[in-house]
């Protein structure tokens, strides 16, 4: 028995769950793979959303790598403290959006339309063939394809060179200007002004000069500039243009800055600023992040894969995590983000007297969703787990 600090109780010791021990909160959610975060805040919670591992394991199994072509869902959590998450379930995007391959990399963003209500808008790499989109009025859903076709794919005009327009990300300015960045592979990061409806494009599609562009764009607004961060590539820095930059690690994350999104020659190449996870002790693999102000302090969420040996599988499947981040918000400025098991500190006391759903919890062990057609959610726990 251990007490709680904040009530006095004395409460059952809990076996260890896997992929997460009592003194580490990281991952998120020990018993669901997912990656490739994103995250909105509304009604005083983060919700966050990402690949849905989780459907790739459950078909394959343990012994096979993630390919990805499972995976045709996406998953919602959300915090208002931090620690203890709620799991909201999927959105079933190949239901939504039939024609749609797959739906790997989320970014969303929220804002109070005209009907007085909070819409959410989500983009979504439909495999690597184009940019998906989803709409709700609730972070939770129902979600509803507005579209019925890719926003950006290999079609449309303008992409001059930009190989995948998949990796989605998105931003909202000041002036409540929508802005979405994509694109993978070298020379292919591009950014385009959304229109007043969030689901067309208002401009030409513009270069992102990122040096050794590979994967996960993403746009956040500090300050009057617009900050895009992306992954580079595993190649080695052989040529490098920029004398006072350091080079980046492999597979990093770097960021760059402008005020002027569309004009290509005013984006500046920063710095870099998260190391792939391998190289923090957390498995190598691909690496695709978030950085999120929420109640007044920048959270960092990103994917590694360490959790996946505690079910005996080296096939790639990532799980979400989180640590703090410095902002210079003044400049606009990322201080260098070491990523960890032991995660970020509880920011609020779980009150005792309100309703909470048996799916918020801090930790895991061996707990299992069980989603019913009418909504409902049911928990199941595998024999010989304690809780």
């Amino acid at each position: 028995m251990k007490e709680s600090a904040s009530l006095g109780l004395k409460m059952p010791e809990a076996a260890p769950p896997k992929g997460k021990t009592p003194d580490n909160n990281n991952p998120l959610i020990a018993n669901i793979f997912c990656a490739d975060p994103t995250a909105v805040e509304y009604d005083g919670r983060l919700y966050v959303y990402g690949t849905n591992d989780q459907q790739q394991y459950d078909k394959v199994g343990t012994t096979k790598e993630n390919s990805y072509e499972f995976i045709k869902s996406l998953v919602m959590l959300s915090t208002d403290d931090m620690a203890n998450w709620t799991y909201h379930g999927n959105i079933y995007v190949k239901k939504i959006s039939p024609w749609a391959t797959a739906s790997w990399a989320p970014s969303v963003v929220c804002r109070e339309e005209e009907d007085g209500l909070t819409h959410f808008y989500l983009y979504y790499s439909n495999s690597g063939g184009g940019v998906g989109t989803l709409t709700s009025t609730s972070p939770t859903g129902p979600w509803t394809d507005p579209l019925k076709k890719n926003l950006v794919d290999g079609k449309t005009p303008g992409l001059k060179g930009c190989k995948i327009p998949f990796d989605p990300g998105v931003v909202i300015d000041d002036d409540g200007v929508g802005w979405l960045s994509f694109g993978g592979l070298t020379d292919s990061a591009r950014i385009v002004r959304l229109g007043s409806d969030m689901l067309s494009l208002d401009s030409e599609i513009v270069k992102i000069p990122s040096p050794y562009h590979n994967e996960a764009s993403e746009l956040n607004y500090i300050n009057g500039t617009y900050v895009y961060t992306y992954c580079n590539d595993w190649d080695k820095r052989l040529k490098w243009d920029y004398a006072d930059k350091m080079r980046p690690p492999t597979c990093s994350m770097a960021y760059m800055t402008t005020k002027t999104p569309l004009d290509s020659a005013s984006w500046v190449y920063e710095d870099w600023y998260f190391k792939n996870p391998g190289e923090q002790g957390l498995e190598y693999g691909n690496n695709h992040t978030h950085l999120h102000k929420f109640n007044d302090r920048y959270y960092f969420f990103f994917h590694c894969m360490f959790p996946q040996k505690d079910y005996e599988s080296k096939g790639g499947y990532r799980s979400l995590c989180v640590n703090e981040a410095e902002v210079d918000e003044t400049n606009a400025k990322l201080s260098r983000i070491s990523g960890n098991k032991k995660g970020v500190a509880q920011i609020k006391d779980l009150d005792p007297f309100a309703v909470t759903e048996a799916e918020t919890m801090a930790v895991c062990a061996g707990i299992k969703y069980i989603e019913g057609e009418d909504g409902t959610m049911t928990l199941s726990a595998e024999s010989g787990s304690k809780s």
